[in-house]
């Protein structure tokens, strides 16, 4: 994708890998987005299944910092917001190319924060 921005499949799935992340560092509740089954979820509806996670955000990150977890949690939040799609609203439902978008959004995020943090 040279000079162009990413599709929004793309960014949510990269969305989705923070989000996951956070989840994973502050050991929030049963941390549903590091299922596989969520992953799959969301990459076929990311407005019904990252929502509440996007809403949570803070309490994942706040989780993490007590955790001793500060460091890469706070490099995971502060990337959030360069992360969402460009539309006003998730995408509501992606078909299967679109998915496979989001999937490597995901593990591009995914790498990017354990090249940076050291944490995956």
């Amino acid at each position: 994708m040279p000079d162009a921005q990413p599709s929004d499949a793309y960014r949510s799935g990269q969305l989705y890998a923070a989000l996951a992340a956070l989840q994973k560092l502050g050991d929030v509740g049963f941390r549903a987005l590091g299922r596989p089954e969520s992953r799959a979820r969301a990459a076929a509806k990311p407005l019904t299944h990252l929502r509440e996670p996007l809403w949570m955000v803070g309490r994942s990150y706040d989780a993490a910092r007590r955790r001793g977890q500060g460091a890469a949690a706070g490099s995971v939040f502060r990337s959030i917001p360069d992360l969402m799609p460009s539309g006003r609203e998730l995408p509501g439902s992606l078909g299967p190319e679109e998915q496979k978008e989001f999937l490597l959004g995901c593990q591009a995020q995914e790498d990017a924060i354990a090249e940076e943090t050291g944490f995956r």
